[in-house]
């Protein structure tokens, strides 16, 4: 039932006496009315205007804020003065004309009683939709949340966090139903406990496990039925349920589960792929459940809302979760694939086994020095946890090209090619054999003669070792300068000549092909070519086809499609060989062209190559010879100096990794 109030004076409002019936009650300012509305429900105010106009502003900002569920409020006016009280006080709900009478005071009453009750309805709407609107709100942003997290981990407590957030439960778990391999169906499938939470008692010892799935658990029940279950109290549980609830967590914590919404988690072909289970929803989130009696107090069912509201975003987080598990899965099959890679070219080029897993590993490390660095050209440079793993499938995959590269060019141990010094070794072992032959018939032919004087044959004989040893000593220096080594001017100049050299190659054909069989000199062009080398194993043309690899791996890297997030491996890789000064290759690149990621690289590719004891064509250096090495490059305009000092001062060259790499005594 309203009340009936007075702002102001009743002798004014009435202007005479007040009417018998009803009784009223006086008041003189807001503050004093609120106080008279205190626990009496719903008013009528007739008020008089001047106190109105008092407290104007503050007047309007009460109704505005809920007053206009409380009250009526109505001026008592002179006739004339009703247009202009309006327009002053345009949060009125009537007017009431002087005099006042019994009859009129309850007509205004029924209406006031009405109102209230309108207002009261339109406002308890209001507060639904609104509630409505804002748990819409927050589930869209939880999609937006779920659909942006790409770790599964995170994503699962995401996912049973805000569960439990939007139904104010003390706890949860969460589980994932495995199906067996190749199974569709339920057959071998079973539940794994994936992730529990708790605001009450500690859960930080949890491991997970997993479980037969069938209907002797509630969430293995809710897995089989697809159907959500909401129990008021698990130790009560509802007659004729498949499922016991386990006490045994319970019994060791001292915690008591009681109300439980437990909810499946289907993807977009309806199937369920794991169970939202949330304990003990509470009428005050802030509320820590230590105690039985606390849980009687504040421990409340969850309502259908809220079942809505969580079905809803299993429905979400389960779209979520597959998304995520498919990017992984992707992510893992990237992973297999360059390591498949690497190992098809560590497979082609033993000797060099490793080295892309030590350059991924140098520059990664180095890369992470860069991004915490506060100081520096590069203080602003920052990289993602993507942009990191980008690096190292660039590293792990730089030398990929080498498989187009030939064979025998890769793994080249020496200038000449196996067969071309076997084929020489024939060669001389016939040359000595020639002169042995020519030393016998000279003795022969002497002997014939009937001229068999001591001194002709020690003239011969002497003769013949000359040949013999001059034979022997060429033949060293072709193998001596066979090794990747700096060929001494003096052999150098001996190489030279010795396609001026022939022999009798009348029976050698098979040896050494030429056209013209009476003589065919030591070495070909071919062979002196290679042992003219002054640096190294490989010449001109051999080179240039390893250097080749660099382009080779762009091509291949550029036809595999790469996720957004690892779209610049082909170029990061395609840079490693390029120097700032633009005296790399492939593409003679200059500074500003090439990319922060490929000048890490290239001192890491640089430093193992340096460093490694594997190459059979060359010696490993010193640590301190390798970085002497690395500066002078750097000092020269070819390295980055900013990263290689920073590469120095963190030791990243010192990584665990490398140690079996170091000589005695580095």
């Amino acid at each position: 039932m309203a009340h009936l109030l007075i702002w102001g004076e009743t002798r004014e409002i009435f202007a005479g006496d007040a009417p018998a019936s009803p009784p009223t009650e006086e008041v003189r300012s807001l503050s004093a009315l609120q106080a008279a509305l205190g626990g009496r429900g719903a008013a009528l105010v007739l008020a008089d205007p001047r106190y109105l106009d008092v407290e104007h502003d503050a007047v309007e900002t009460w109704l505005r804020a809920g007053g206009s569920a409380q009250v009526v409020l109505v001026a008592v006016v002179d006739p004339a003065e009703g247009d202009e009280v309006l327009r002053r006080l345009p949060f009125l709900d009537d007017l009431v004309l002087r005099p006042v009478t019994p009859l009129q005071l309850r007509r205004k009453l029924e209406k006031a009683i009405e109102a209230i009750h309108s207002r009261r309805a339109i406002q308890q709407l209001e507060r639904a939709y609104s509630r409505r609107g804002e748990q819409l709100s927050q589930l869209n942003q939880i999609g937006v949340a779920l659909s942006a997290e790409r770790d599964i981990r995170r994503l699962l407590e995401l996912i049973l966090s805000k569960s439990r957030e939007i139904t104010v439960a003390d706890a949860g778990s969460l589980y994932l139903v495995e199906r067996g391999q190749g199974a569709p169906d339920w057959n071998g499938a079973r539940l794994l406990f994936k992730l529990p939470q708790n605001d009450s008692v500690p859960v930080e010892d949890f491991e997970e496990f997993s479980v037969p799935l069938d209907e002797t658990s509630i969430a293995g029940h809710v897995a089989l039925t697809g159907e959500t279950v909401n129990e008021q109290d698990a130790y009560h549980l509802r007659k004729g349920s498949p499922y016991t609830i386990s006490r045994a967590f319970d019994e060791k914590s001292g915690y008591r589960t009681k109300s439980m919404l437990v909810v499946p988690m289907k993807d977009h072909q309806d199937v369920v792929i794991g169970v939202v289970q949330l304990i003990n929803k509470k009428r005050d989130a802030a509320a820590v459940l230590k105690s039985a009696s606390l849980v009687d107090d504040q421990v409340i069912s969850c309502t259908t809302v809220d079942r809505n509201l969580v079905e809803s975003l299993a429905s979400q987080a389960a779209v979520a979760f597959e998304n995520a598990d498919l990017i992984q899965r992707i992510r893992t099959l990237f992973g297999d694939f360059v390591h498949a890679a690497v190992s098809a070219v560590e497979q082609r080029d033993p000797p060099t086994s490793g080295h892309s897993g030590r350059v991924a590993e140098l520059t990664c490390a180095l890369a992470e020095k860069v991004d915490a660095a506060s100081s520096g050209p590069y203080s602003a440079f920052r990289m993602t946890r993507e942009q990191l793993q980008e690096l190292r499938y660039a590293a792990l995959l730089h030398d990929f090209g080498k498989v187009a590269v030939q064979e025998k060019v890769l793994g080249k141990r020496k200038k000449l090619y196996a067969a071309q010094t076997i084929a020489i070794r024939q060669r001389f072992a016939y040359i000595l054999k020639d002169i042995e032959s020519r030393h016998l018939r000279a003795r022969l032919e002497l002997a014939e003669s009937g001229r068999s004087a001591a001194e002709l044959l020690a003239a011969i004989d002497e003769e013949h070792g000359k040949r013999r040893d001059e034979a022997k000593r060429v033949l060293e220096v072709v193998l001596s300068a066979n090794e990747p080594t700096v060929v001494e001017e003096e052999s150098f100049s001996e190489l030279m000549n010795l396609p001026g050299r022939l022999f009798s190659g009348h029976d050698a054909e098979d040896l050494f092909p030429v056209e013209d069989w009476a003589e065919a000199p030591h070495l070909s062009a071919e062979e002196i070519e290679a042992l003219s080398i002054r640096k190294g194993t490989l010449t001109t043309a051999e080179r240039l086809e390893i250097e080749s690899h660099v382009s080779e791996t762009y091509k291949f890297l550029q036809r595999i499609p790469w996720t957004g997030e690892l779209r610049r491996i082909p170029e990061i890789a395609y840079a490693h060989h390029e120097k700032l000064d633009g005296s790399g290759y492939p593409r003679q690149l200059t500074a500003p062209d090439i990319p922060i990621q490929s000048r890490m690289m290239t001192i890491s590719d640089i430093y193992d190559a340096l460093r490694a004891v594997d190459r059979p064509y060359k010696k490993a250096v010193s640590v301190e010879k390798a970085l002497e090495i690395l500066h002078l490059e750097a000092r020269d305009g070819k390295l980055d100096g900013d990263l290689l000092d920073l590469f120095v001062e963190a030791k990243i060259y010192r990584l665990p990794a490398f140690l079996d790499l170091l000589l005695p005594g580095a």
